[in-house]
């Protein structure tokens, strides 16, 4: 399954959703002269996402297409625009990207990164119930997505395993703040309260105001879910179900799930407090209460939780509930300065959980307070930065700007992704909860790595294959040549797939293709042997012997004997086509008259015509050139025929 986003009440494709799919009028266009539409992906009672093709960037993306009636709408396609803009500002791992924003024509549009894999609700649909440590994965990157957003002052108002993408690379995200609204703004939510129900916190149904721990209660539900398989409360109605959020108690976990640890059921408790004050204060509380809590032996009796209020609580909610397993004890501070100020210790006694408040250091308090956050609590924290892709002047101002110090040397590397120039990374690498200060070195991209292509002198076409993708470089075809030096399945030759012959030494780059040309051994020789003879083996090495043959006058093979054989453009390749040369015996010439020539013009005529020439006289051969040194005769006799290279006895005058 490919998921890009969510909307609420978000369906998978039925067969009608395929058959509207093929009728919309978006697919295959190209949106804002940028986007090319691939298909439709998702739809919801907003919007329709689309899969599309960024032709400037070259990569693929995720659309968010409004529905027409909103766009009509003007004050949303204004809130919509502004959201967008505080949306493209949150820059997190597990936070979905957004791109772009744009309006043209009747067309309101989002751009957001293109993620590959599942929904949390996908993998619920499939599982029912997740493992504990499937379940505090995927809580923690999404507390930590929503630490980032909360300090932007970003609520996402709408938490739900719809909304939690699970790519394919191991990735865990949240997506769709599309719903998100700056806390600064008007939070009345009135009748446009869109979140799902299932997942929605007490005060968005009794007073219509939310801030971040109205999203940390979703999270809780959310968690309650992965580890029991159900959601707390569910009814027939959407008012049934949000009647139980504001009025019932927050069930345990463990009831339905015993290996569910006190710890775990606790902060669950904790984040569902029906008053948004007993909850933990922010999304870095609550999951630093998380790790705190499983940092410990399961036999302990005792645990921290962050809030006394909500402390007591839960004391209250626990009397009537089934005795539950003990949890971790997680050691308390005794330092003023402790990165958790305010701290309860509650224990359990054998008639039910006995909730007690045994420490509460009062740090927050006036300017104490945000002396504590700034030098020690979440103020202290830089914020994440992602510069790859950046230039080094964009990336350090950026970098600064989250509270990092950008420090010399730049260290570079070659990268076939990043452009040569622009930033890789940083060393070391950034995480969320680095602290303030934090020196990092940026890694520059070299560009493409450069790799001289090896030698393939004596090396097989299989190992020859494997030394060039080890280097990044593909052999997109292979072919064969009989050749009678290199023995067969041995490298010949490359060449680029444009057929330019690359040479060892020459330059190429990782993601470059070859093609490389293999041996087939040596043509079987064939010459001396008869056609049949011939053709019969040249076939048995899967080459075409043509019906038409080449004759040639020769000295060396009989009449009717092959010489050779032949190819068209010189290369015999297995299962190409050959023709035979075959002779026709050696060529006769008539014996010229040489009387009454000089012995020396005689010799040479006899040569130009071929003949291997033995002079007998006893004239000095200086002389031969002389009017006086005339030829007498030859043996053969004038105008016999005699084969070229024969030997002439030329008869000198004596």
């Amino acid at each position: 399954m490919t998921h890009v986003i969510a909307e609420p009440n978000d369906t998978r494709h039925t067969l009608e959703d395929m058959t509207s799919e093929s009728n919309d009028r978006l697919v295959g266009s190209v949106l804002d002269g940028r986007y090319r539409i691939e298909s439709r992906i998702a739809r919801g009672g907003m919007a329709k996402v689309y899969l599309a093709e960024d032709t400037r960037l070259e990569r693929q993306v995720a659309i968010k297409i409004m529905h027409d009636h909103l766009t009509d709408d003007g004050d949303f396609a204004v809130k919509f625009i502004r959201e967008a803009r505080h949306t493209a500002r949150l820059a997190h791992p597990n936070i979905m990207s957004v791109f772009d924003q744009g309006h043209v024509d009747d067309t309101l549009y989002l751009v957001m990164e293109y993620l590959p894999g599942m929904t949390l609700r996908d993998l619920l649909n499939d599982y029912g119930t997740l493992t504990i440590e499937q379940s505090l994965d995927i809580t923690r990157a999404v507390l930590q997505a929503l630490s980032v957003a909360h300090r932007e002052g970003i609520l996402h108002r709408d938490v739900k395993p719809e909304n939690v993408i699970l790519v394919n690379d191991g990735r865990i995200k949240i997506g769709d703040f599309g719903l998100a609204r700056p806390v600064n703004n008007a939070t009345d939510t009135g009748k446009s309260l869109l979140g799902t129900v299932a997942y929605i916190a007490p005060e968005l149904l009794t007073r219509s105001q939310a801030d971040n721990r109205s999203d940390l209660y979703s999270v809780g539900i959310m968690l309650y879910e992965m580890l029991t398989g159900a959601q707390p409360f569910t009814g027939e109605t959407p008012m049934q179900v949000a009647v139980q959020h504001a009025q019932q108690p927050m069930p345990f976990a463990a009831e339905s799930n015993p290996t569910v640890s006190r710890a775990v059921d606790d902060i669950i408790q904790w984040a569902t407090q029906k008053k948004p004050s007993d909850r933990p204060k922010d999304a870095r509380s609550m999951l630093d209460a998380l790790t705190r809590a499983l940092a410990e032996p399961d036999d302990a009796a005792t645990r921290v939780i962050d809030s006394p209020t909500s402390s007591a609580q839960l004391e209250d909610s626990r009397e009537t509930q089934r005795e539950l397993p003990t949890v971790p004890s997680v050691p308390t501070s005794d330092s003023p300065l402790d990165p958790d100020p305010r701290k309860s210790v509650r224990t359990r006694g054998r008639g039910g959980r006995v909730l007690s408040l045994l420490i509460a250091l009062a740090v927050v308090v006036g300017g104490g307070g945000s002396v504590w956050w700034l030098q020690f609590g979440p103020g202290s924290l830089a914020a994440s930065a992602v510069v790859a892709g950046m230039s080094v002047d964009d990336a350090t101002t950026s970098l600064t700007t989250a509270g990092f110090v950008v420090i010399d040397p730049v260290s570079e590397e070659y990268d076939p992704d990043i452009p040569e120039g622009m930033v890789i990374g940083t060393s070391p690498e950034i995480t969320s909860g680095m602290p303030k200060g934090t020196e990092v070195h940026l890694i520059v991209s070299l560009g493409l790595e450069p790799i001289p292509f090896p030698s393939f002198d004596n090396i097989t076409i299989v190992d020859f294959s494997a030394q060039l993708e080890s280097l990044g470089i593909g052999v997109v075809a292979t072919s064969k040549e009989f050749d009678k030096s290199i023995p067969a399945g041995y490298v010949i030759a490359a060449s680029h797939s444009d057929g330019s012959e690359i040479v060892v030494g020459d330059i190429l780059y990782a993601g470059d293709s070859v093609l490389l040309v293999e041996s087939a051994g040596r043509v079987p020789s064939v010459s001396g042997l008869t056609v049949a003879q011939a053709t019969a083996a040249l076939e048995g090495v899967d080459l075409t012997v043509s019906a038409r043959t080449t004759e040639q006058f020769s000295s060396t093979f009989p009449s009717g004997a092959v010489i050779s054989v032949v190819a068209a453009g010189g290369v015999i390749h297995p299962g190409g086509s050959v023709s035979l040369v075959v002779s026709k015996g050696p060529e006769l010439v008539a014996v010229p008259g040489v009387a009454g020539m000089t012995i020396a013009a005689a010799k040479t005529l006899l040569e130009n015509l071929g003949f291997e020439v033995n002079v007998i006289t006893e004239i000095p051969q200086k002389h031969w050139d002389k009017s006086w040194a005339e030829a007498v005769s030859t043996d053969p006799n004038e105008g016999t025929e005699s084969p070229k290279g024969a030997t002439i006895i030329l008869q000198g005058k004596i």
